[in-house]
Parts: C-alpha cells; structure tokens; sequence
C-alpha cells in the first residue's frame, strides 16, 4: 500500500512537471530617456517571441508563458510614448499590445543570465526615428571655435553604482552635481555643457565614449562617489588613463567596480574588446591626451582642495573604460566616499553639490587658461 501511494504521488508530481512548462514573466521594468524608451522583461527561462509594428501600435507575442499576479500592475507603464497596454491570451501565447504616441524604431533581443544577472531578459527598444537627424542638425549649427565639455554622471538606471551607509545611490548624486556643473558652464561664454544622461536611465560605457565622440569634446568628465568597505575613508581623488591598468591597489579595486557593463538592458561590449577602437586608440596622439589629461586633473584637484579634504593630493592612474576617449582629455573625479556617513550626507547636502560642481568648473576654466 505505501509503495502503491509513493508511486501515485511521483507520477501526480511528474504529471505537473509536464503540464506546467510554461516559462514565468517575473517582472517589467521601464527606462525612459530624451531618445528612447525600454522594456525590460524579466523571465525564468529561455522564451519564444515575435515583434509586429504598425503606425502607432507595437504587437509583442510571448509564446508559452504564464504571468505572475503581482507582476500584472507593472506592465501598464505609460511615457511620452506609450500611452497604453493592452493584454490578451491566445491558448499559451500572451499578447501585449502598446498604444505609441507616433512611429517608432523598435529593436529587440534576449539576454542570458550572467555573473551580475541571475534571470534571462527580454530588453525592447523603442527608439526616436528622427533623433539621427537632429543631431545631425544640432552639430551643423553648432559653432565651430565653441568649447563642448562632455560631462557624464556616472551609472543610472537599473545600476544605482555605490550604496551609501544610509543608502543613498551614486546615480542620484552624480546626476545632480553634473546638472549643477552643466549649468554653469553653458553660462560662460564659448562653452556648451553636454550630458551623456539627463534622467535615470542607463547609459553603456562605450556609448558614453560615442556621444563624447559624436559631440566633438574638448575634455570629457566623468563624475562619481565611490564606496568602500572602510567607513573612514574620505576626501576626492581623480583619476587619468593608465593603459596598462591601475597605479595602486586601491585603483585596480576601483576599475573592477566602474569597468563592468552592468547588463541592465545593455550587452557587455567593453571597449577593450573593439579592435576598431583599440586601433584608434593607438594610432591617435595618446601622449599628447595624457599630458593634457594630468593637467586638467591637477587643476581641478586644487579647486577640490579648497572645499575639502582630498583623498590622493595628486592625478591616480587606473584602466577606466569611460577614460578611453581618444585623443580627448578626460578624467574621472571620485568626488567623496559615498560610504562615509558624514560625507554621505555632504553628498546629499545641495550646497555641498553646488561647491563640488563649482570647484570642477574653476578646474576647468583654469585648465584652458
């Protein structure tokens, strides 16, 4: 009788197995910014599926897959693009309909799990048609003797970067004081301020170098807030390129933290990987980028000197992947250390942002005087 009811409940249990194979949406994540939005769709397995557009409509069919109830709400997002989200089940394909505000450029793929992700995504890109020209457009007019500082607040996104002692993100305080520095640049004179973000959406590293590129940047600074394990560490430091990695200990702890491409939507293409780029970076004037990087470095050490104290007196070297901007000067400022609990609230402090941005930006006036 006990092995008649083992052998009921294996077969009850493999029945199940086999009735149920369906993959699970475990979540839907949204990112917005001026020239896109994208869908992040969270699964457990491997899936099948198909894209249709129209004029104002995109049809997304997931074939095989059931949807968890507490992942139902998320899926009615709405932006500056989809206005609405319609859902519908044919037998085991799951329809999603997304109301567009207009025509859109959509592009799709599937992510695996990796040593950052434990889940399969599906990531959908529904991108501005006529951004291409209008950046077209916007370098035409631009003035040729006008000075681009290419600013670049660090993470975003799905990658919040370091997490304070009381758990503020890095994206947030990077993002403020590279908005804070950007307004008081585009108020000089022969200067124009351009962000490689201007929301909390992700931004890939290399694609970071491209819109510096695109732009045609005359320095390019890439802000942040580092944490560490040991809560007294304090002060700013700044780093240039070092080809062959980091100078100290601290600085290779530092490039492992900053040179991943998070894969929050994105595809790990590190630029290390580009022989294109590598080849540019080599035959380009990499000396001359060096030395005029250091300068800038120097320059605003001293500015950040004045408003506090400084982790490393002088310009570190580290393999920073934002750094490898050919031929175009650029440093990295660890502005504080977002895991000090005093300088975690300087961090947050909007008089404290305006004095860092200020201090980057004398750096900068110094540097082309």
């Amino acid at each position: 009788m006990r092995q008649f009811i083992a052998l009921l409940i294996t077969l009850l249990y493999v029945n199940a197995s086999y009735a149920d194979n369906r993959a699970t949406l475990l979540d839907f994540r949204f990112a917005t910014s001026d020239k896109r939005t994208q869908i992040i769709i969270d699964l457990d397995k491997k899936i099948k599926y198909s894209i249709n557009t129209n004029v104002k409509k995109i049809h997304l069919n997931i074939q095989n897959v059931k949807l968890l109830s507490q992942t139902y709400d998320k899926i009615f997002y709405t932006d500056s693009r989809i206005k609405k989200t319609r859902i519908k089940r044919q037998k085991n394909t799951m329809n999603f309909v997304f109301s567009t505000a207009e025509k859109y450029k959509v592009n799709s793929y599937l992510l695996q799990p990796d040593d950052k992700y434990q889940h399969h995504r599906l990531v959908i890109n529904l991108n501005n048609i006529a951004t291409q020209q209008k950046t077209k457009k916007q370098k035409h007019n631009q003035p040729t003797q006008q000075k681009i500082i290419l600013i670049d607040a660090g993470h975003g996104g799905q990658d919040p970067g370091a997490i304070g002692y009381k758990h503020t993100q890095e994206k947030h305080i990077t993002l403020s004081i590279a908005k804070k520095l950007a307004k008081l640049i585009n108020r000089t004179e022969g200067m124009k301020a351009v962000l490689t973000r201007r929301g909390d959406y992700y931004v890939g590293l290399t694609k970071r170098i491209k819109i510096a590129q695109a732009n045609k940047a005359s320095v390019f600074i890439s802000i942040h807030a580092d944490a560490v394990p040991r809560r007294s560490a304090r002060g700013a430091s700044v780093y240039t390129l070092s080809e062959r990695g980091g100078s100290t200990k601290f600085s290779r702890q530092l490039e492992r933290s900053q040179n991943i491409e998070q894969s929050f939507g994105g595809r790990k293409n590190l630029i290390k990987n580009d022989q294109y780029l590598n080849k540019i970076l080599w035959n380009l004037s990499r000396k001359d980028r060096d030395i005029q990087s250091q300068k800038l470095g120097h320059k605003v050490l001293k500015q950040m000197s004045k408003i506090g104290y400084l982790h490393k007196k002088i310009p570190q070297k580290a393999g920073f992947v934002v750094l490898k901007t050919p031929a175009i000067p650029s440093v990295l400022i660890e502005t504080a250390f977002i895991s000090n609990p005093q300088e975690e609230e300087r961090l947050n402090n909007t008089k404290e942002q305006e004095k860092i941005a200020n201090a980057i930006y004398q750096g900068v006036l110094n540097y082309y005087r």
